[in-house]
């Protein structure tokens, strides 16, 4: 496997999240991992085309059949085989939900299903291809492992922790075709189900996931300006959720989730529920697409549209700070 280090990261950022997934799986086969990969007609878009041409009979493509593609994989996995299973996330979570929800979750088949550009990265299909809301749905399937990686160090992590994991996993890849570098150096303690401290602060808490975590700590900078300290957690695993993490946030005014995902049902709808457990828990700013249909256009046009970009995130933190001093 490649060595983690800030050469590779950024070699990994200009990958893309499809050519960083394409990396693993041919840098886990070379080194003697037994595993097929599968993809409903997307083969090149999945980053699959070298491992295709090296390993033929490992990878299968089931055509433009999503449905069908997590049935065969099922099958593959039959006697324990872990299968890499890709599709654009839209379709890998609602179009096949049936089949995920059957396969993964009912016979927990060992398939790790990987959710192409999901969040916004295919606003400029509209609706129809935009998808803020998969974690919602797969996050609600008994023994599923939902994992959303900030940068392309983490997508290679995220995979490889996946393959040495018994059961199903569904990774969610987001960002644009160049991915920010967050793990500059490229070290990361990748442990699922364990959050990264990414910026330590006394003030606020900023939870989030995937590729806008970039954002993220760009508004963290704006907030420090403004006499805003700000802690910032990379929550790269959705479930199991961090709750040990979690529990260490009471100590902040105002825990802020971000995400390129639906406020509902996401990774803020999973942090609130937690917390709203806890006794004297701080309040809970869920900032992430609004529940409303999206206009089509272009990636940075959609982040603007739900108000994620940088500039906008901190807007919104220091008018509800505002508020609820009041």
């Amino acid at each position: 496997m490649m060595e983690m280090n800030s050469k590779n990261a950024r070699f990994l950022a200009r990958l893309g999240s499809r050519g960083v997934l394409g990396q693993a799986v041919l840098d886990m086969a070379a080194d003697g991992k037994c595993f097929f990969t599968a993809s409903a007609d997307l083969g090149r878009t999945s980053g699959f085309s070298r491992f295709a041409e090296v390993y033929p009979d490992r990878y299968i493509n089931v055509g433009i059949a999503e449905q069908d593609l997590i049935g065969i994989a099922a099958g593959l996995s039959a006697d324990g085989t872990p299968v890499v299973a890709t599709s654009f996330a839209m379709f890998a979570s609602f179009h096949c939900a049936d089949s995920v929800r059957e396969f993964l979750g009912y016979m927990r088949r060992n398939i790790k299903l990987i959710g192409l550009d999901s969040g916004m990265a295919q606003s400029s299909g509209g609706y129809s291809h935009a998808n803020p809301q998969d974690i919602a749905f797969m996050r609600t399937i008994p023994g599923l492992t939902v994992l959303s990686p900030c940068d392309g160090v983490e997508i290679y992590l995220a995979l490889q922790a996946a393959m040495e994991m018994e059961g199903p996993v569904y990774i969610r890849l987001t960002g644009d075709k160049v991915l920010p570098v967050i793990h500059k150096s490229g070290e990361v303690p990748f442990q699922t189900g364990k959050g990264v401290e990414l910026r330590t602060g006394s003030g606020i808490a900023i939870v989030g996931c995937g590729s806008i975590l970039s954002e993220a700590l760009k508004a963290a900078d704006i907030l420090e300006k403004n006499q805003i300290s700000s802690t910032v957690i990379d929550m790269h695993t959705i479930k199991p959720l961090d709750t040990e993490t979690l529990d260490e946030l009471v100590k902040y005014k105002l825990v802020v989730t971000v995400e390129e995902h639906s406020v509902i049902g996401g990774l803020g709808g999973a942090v609130a529920e937690h917390l709203s457990e806890k006794r004297n828990a701080p309040p809970v700013l869920r900032l992430g697409a609004a529940d409303v249909l999206p206009k089509a256009g272009s990636y940075e046009f959609a982040l603007t549209q739900y108000n994620l970009k940088a500039e906008q995130l901190a807007e919104s933190i220091m008018k509800k700070l505002k508020e609820w001093e009041k």
